[in-house]
């Protein structure tokens, strides 16, 4: 991975980071996942329309992620409101990129050196460590523990997808376009048969949140998909999770969350990953 791609994917995870610290600043978490979602494809859809259309190969992946998209959002909505988030996200997102690194190498043939599997495991025990604490206390749930793992699945899934999509499409952009305005086309008339007053309900503001959200998961996802076309997707997506100590420290600047012991741990192992990223051995 070179370093121009290694700073971009740092750049879109923080990027990643700052909506899902939009979604935490509101009360109404499932709603205001659902309306980034919108929002996302409301700023999409001019993007893809003025773009060069993707190559034919991509559009089934096009039209398949968007429908698993549309799960993952209602998923991390319903996370927010239910799980132990401690606990249930950091899994799901340091378990997700060493799943994807080994499908990756089945299905698509991108065997890794040696350093790029250490990479990924030291980013993935970092991103695991920020939910130390929760553990500690007995925050594994059997439901935490389903959300996590159901979800993991799910950022597998939509990541390969992905990332052999914008391959196939020829352009990044226009892939991460089509379908996140797909995603959203799909959310809204579910949005409006079982979420019509609360819609109603939410002010002007809510919805300018939500717009400015969805734009930067929009900027984020893009330069994942395009990192994807240049360098193998298992060491994306590890890289990508580093989102997780970004929103440590914004929970710590914004929210007054405490940067123990054991987040000051999981920097030193996320920095032990990146590194060895540019070791090739």
């Amino acid at each position: 991975m070179t370093t121009a791609i290694l700073l971009a994917v740092l750049a879109g995870a923080l990027l990643h980071a700052s909506w899902n610290a939009l979604i935490k600043w509101e009360p109404d978490k499932l709603a205001a996942s659902a309306a980034i979602a919108v929002g996302a494809g409301a700023i999409a859809l001019p993007i893809a329309l003025v773009s060069p259309l993707p190559l034919a190969p991509s559009w089934p992946l096009i039209a398949f992620s968007a429908v698993i998209h549309v799960f993952y959002f209602a998923l991390v909505g319903y996370a927010l409101r239910h799980a132990d988030l401690g606990v249930a996200y950091p899994l799901t997102r340091g378990s997700a990129p060493a799943f994807t690194a080994i499908l990756a190498a089945v299905w698509l043939g991108e065997m890794l050196a040696l350093s790029g599997w250490l990479a990924i495991g030291a980013i993935a025990a970092g991103v695991v460590t920020l939910s130390a604490d929760a553990l500690l206390r007995g925050g594994l749930t059997p439901r935490a523990a389903v959300l996590a793992f159901t979800n993991a699945a799910i950022v597998v899934a939509y990541t390969l997808v992905d990332g052999l999509g914008a391959r196939l499409a020829g352009n990044a952009l226009s892939y991460v376009s089509w379908m996140m305005a797909g995603t959203a086309l799909l959310i809204v008339p579910i949005a409006l048969v079982f979420y019509r007053e609360q819609i109603a309900e939410k002010e002007r503001g809510f919805w300018i949140r939500a717009l400015f959200a969805g734009g930067l998961s929009i900027a984020s996802y893009g330069i994942a998909l395009w990192a994807m076309t240049k360098a193998p997707i298992g060491l994306v997506a590890a890289l990508r999770e580093t989102s997780m100590l970004f929103a440590a420290i914004l929970g710590a600047l914004i929210f007054d969350e405490r940067f123990g012991p054991k987040r000051w741990a999981a920097l030193f192992l996320i920095l032990i990953g990146i590194g060895l990223l540019r070791v090739p051995f």
